[in-house]
């Protein structure tokens, strides 16, 4: 129901409601919310249904999540994302090793080093898990999430390091897990 002088409907909004929602109800929701968005566009003006399209898309978004955590199959996304947690750490360590055995790192080159195979590895990790299962990046998400807060906590980085540098790994480690296989299967879905 597109009208000629109405814009696209904002396509990072979608594609966040998309990336939470499960397939089944995903281009269903979206689908709603684009056919309100074209009506509100024709009554009103095309910035005031983008606010609108956006204000329903991330009041959304937590409801989503919640349903998503709480939903009929969670034991089996909790099970699918310790397994790929595992798997990540496993691959994160190793990677480390290895990159200890080739050179001798100093503590400048491991605060670059750090943060890149972290978000290197929870990236696999999250197209793993969505690979598997879509509603398992959620939970490897919160592991993540807390896995990181806990190693905060207990201070397990020795180097001297600036409070903005632990935020880098609380905020972008489960961002990452999240982001990038939505990203990915976009780009796939588009082609």
């Amino acid at each position: 129901m597109k009208s000629s002088n109405c814009p696209r409907p904002p396509v990072v909004a979608s594609w966040l409601v998309q990336s939470v929602l499960a397939d089944d109800y995903g281009a269903a929701m979206v689908g709603d919310l684009i056919e309100e968005y074209y009506e509100r566009c024709e009554c009103a003006s095309p910035a005031s249904a983008s606010w609108w399209f956006w204000s329903q898309a991330c009041r959304s978004i937590p409801s989503i999540a919640k349903a998503s955590l709480l939903g009929h199959d969670r034991l089996g996304n909790v099970g699918i994302a310790i397994g790929v947690f595992l798997v990540m750490a496993t691959l994160k360590v190793a990677i480390e090793r290895a990159l200890s055995t080739l050179v001798v790192l100093a503590n400048p080159t491991q605060v670059v080093l750090a943060p890149m195979i972290f978000l290197a590895t929870t990236s696999i990790a999250g197209c793993l898990a969505r690979r598997i299962r879509r509603g398992a990046t959620l939970f490897l998400a919160l592991f993540v999430l807390l896995a990181v807060v806990v190693l905060i906590s207990i201070r397990v980085c020795t180097i001297p390091v600036p409070w903005w540098y632990q935020l880098i790994f609380l905020t972008l480690g489960p961002l990452s897990v999240l982001i990038i296989p939505a990203l990915v299967w976009t780009t796939r879905s588009e082609h």
